[in-house]
């Protein structure tokens, strides 16, 4: 006779107990870990853009402007950048652009698109440096200096803060952009500003 060989119910019971103590202990290690990697990105791809536009304005001898964007092709100008923003050749300096890809010199055209993001926990927002006012745009000289829509020397700060489900941060950085155009990241709690839900 052929002896049958395999886990008993003992042991089947056993086993699916001790996988669900460690989901219970790993999956919120997991998401924290998956937070933690997502506000990294976000820091990173904002400081990218703010690289981009300050190299294209100084290679392209233009003013190049960088804000805030809802549909990937034109300014919403309402300093909410978790929502996504481009990078342009803002020609004439007005913060109009009309989302075409750069064919020709001398006109408004799209460098850039960063989409918005997915996680409703993440939060990007910026304050002109020295105010409380939302940063909605900068515009990058030939020079490769920051100045607002009227062409006055402006820096900033933004903040890029991650919630837990009960709306308490549980992770933040800043991105500091100086008067002269340099870009540093910041993990001073005195610099960063995050809002009170994402």
């Amino acid at each position: 006779m052929k002896k049958h060989s395999g886990f008993t119910l003992t042991e089947l019971m056993i086993t699916l107990a001790i996988v669900a103590v460690l989901l219970t202990v790993g999956v919120p290690s997991l998401k924290t870990f998956m937070q933690g990697n997502q506000l990294i990105a976000a820091t990173n791809e904002l400081i990218s853009a703010l690289h981009v536009a300050r190299s294209e304005a100084i290679k392209l001898n233009s003013r190049v402007s960088i804000c805030d964007s809802s549909d990937g092709k034109t300014c919403a100008l309402t300093g909410d950048w978790s929502n996504g923003w481009i990078v342009f050749v803002d020609f004439d300096g007005n913060l109009v652009n009309n989302g075409a890809p750069c064919v020709a010199i001398n006109t408004d055209c799209l460098l850039r698109v960063h989409d918005g993001f997915t996680d409703s926990q993440l939060s990007v927002s910026g304050i002109v440096d020295f105010t409380s006012n939302p940063v909605q745009s900068f515009t990058f000289t030939a020079r490769g200096m920051p100045k607002d829509v009227s062409g006055v020397s402006e820096s900033g700060v933004f903040s890029i803060c991650s919630f837990d489900a009960s709306d308490n941060v549980i992770g933040s950085r800043a991105v500091v952009l100086s008067l002269s155009g340099r870009v540093r990241i910041s993990d001073n709690p005195a610099v960063i500003k995050c809002p009170l839900t994402p």
